[in-house]
């Protein structure tokens, strides 16, 4: 879930910005490499922290525009 705090990236000199609001975030996942047989399981939901997340957009590359200010 997002909050009203804004959060905003940009670096012009690598085309890229980024601005959403900071988020709560929790995760479990498992993730399989079959190519190496290598897995990898975070700790449960239940015990699942985040110190930092952002909900929000993401532009680079070509659809990239400086902004100004």
């Amino acid at each position: 879930m997002s909050t009203d705090e804004p959060v905003r990236y940009e670096d012009a000199s690598r085309q890229y910005r980024s601005q959403g609001f900071e988020a709560d975030a929790q995760l479990e996942a498992t993730v399989y490499v079959p190519s190496i047989d290598f897995t990898f399981k975070t700790d449960p939901l239940d015990t699942s922290r985040c110190d930092f997340a952002v909900m929000g957009t993401e532009v680079n590359g070509k659809y990239y525009e400086a902004t100004k200010g």
